[in-house]
């Protein structure tokens, strides 16, 4: 990210970094010479000039350092997922809510093309309603546990922002009931692990939404996809599974008698803008599309594309997902901040 800012946000400047690792901190420091290294967060807020802040720390701690950032009047872009638990979802919310400061969500799919394009379908009326969605995000993340071992025991259902961020752009209610299941540990038999896990959603008129979350596993490729299932229509997004990109974008529409085919869309990661302009950034130039679209809120004001509200509708269901297949199955209600 740093490289990314001072490349194509040249009005931007890294004024400061914090990393409690050492080593980490000097090579960052190595890349951005012009920077104030710090270890000490709390010191970091209290010297530093910055007015906005970019969360890239282990999951679990992302809620609690934007919290700490929005309530010294600082602008928040935070890495996926937004909180770790309801107490500080509530916390972040009225953190959020008693300051003019922009917070936003680094959710990368939300800025896929194929993501773009399922929302375009959408609004032209080409889905009709959805009424169910179908989504899995695989990636065998085992050779990170040692230099991120904070994903060593994590439940993978928490880590739903990757799908429910897209269905989010469509469905525009939130999820209200869920039911989670947790495979427990098969492929190294260690009870610390969550092999796979997957959730039933459904929101107040009835959609219905199947979520896999893998993050150990022998898949030799990985990704996501999603299957829309809508009043008027049908969109399918195929895994890669060369490692090309070769995933596919569907579309069938029975809107009208000359769309009644399966088309292939043609359209990939990246947004249609970006193609041939990957060096913009990771996956598909949707990190640029996230910076860009964050400093823009910033400069005008808000809001931001994916605001705390969007973030916690998309954070929240794989917290009570968790919870679910902690107690057995038991089907849940998700409340939110703004409903208590």
């Amino acid at each position: 990210m740093a490289k990314l800012i001072n490349c194509h946000f040249p009005s931007e400047e890294i004024v400061a970094i914090c990393d409690n690792r050492q080593k980490a901190l000097k090579e960052a420091g190595n890349l951005v010479p012009s920077a104030i290294l710090y270890s000490d967060f709390e010191a970091m807020l209290r010297v530093s000039e910055m007015e906005a802040l970019l969360v890239e720390t282990p999951a679990p701690m992302h809620g609690e350092f934007s919290i700490r950032a929005i309530e010294k009047g600082i602008h928040v872009l935070c890495d996926v997922p937004a909180v770790n638990d309801i107490q500080e979802a509530q916390r972040l919310w009225q953190a959020a809510g008693k300051t003019k400061r922009i917070f936003m969500l680094q959710s990368t799919t939300n800025f896929f093309g194929y993501v773009q394009k399922l929302e375009e379908l959408y609004k032209r009326g080409k889905l009709g309603k959805p009424y169910c969605i179908e989504s899995e995000y695989i990636h065998d993340l085992t050779e990170l546990f040692g230099e991120t071992p904070w994903r060593e025991g994590y439940e993978s259902i928490r880590y739903c922002t990757h799908s429910l961020g897209p269905v989010m752009k469509i469905l525009k209610e939130p999820f209200r009931e869920v039911v989670g299941f947790d495979t427990g540990s098969h492929v190294y038999n260690d009870p610390v692990h969550h092999d796979a896990m997957t959730a039933i959603f459904r929101t107040s008129s009835g959609v219905v939404m199947k979520l896999l979350v893998s993050f150990i596993n022998h898949c030799p490729v990985h990704g996501h996809r999603f299957r829309v299932f809508g009043t008027k229509g049908y969109f399918e997004r195929t895994m890669d599974y060369s490692g090309e990109n070769s995933g596919k974008t569907y579309w069938y529409s029975t809107d009208n008698s000359a769309e009644k085919q399966f088309l292939d869309l043609e359209v990939g990661e990246a947004m249609p803008e970006n193609q041939g302009r990957l060096d913009i950034g990771n996956h598909g130039g949707a990190n640029f599309e996230l910076l860009k679209s964050f400093f823009h809120a910033i400069y005008i004001g808000g809001p931001s594309p994916v605001g705390i509200k969007e973030a916690l509708e998309m954070t929240l269901p794989g917290i009570y997902a968790a919870e679910s297949a902690c107690k057995n199955n038991a089907k849940l209600t998700i409340k939110y901040p703004w409903e208590i």
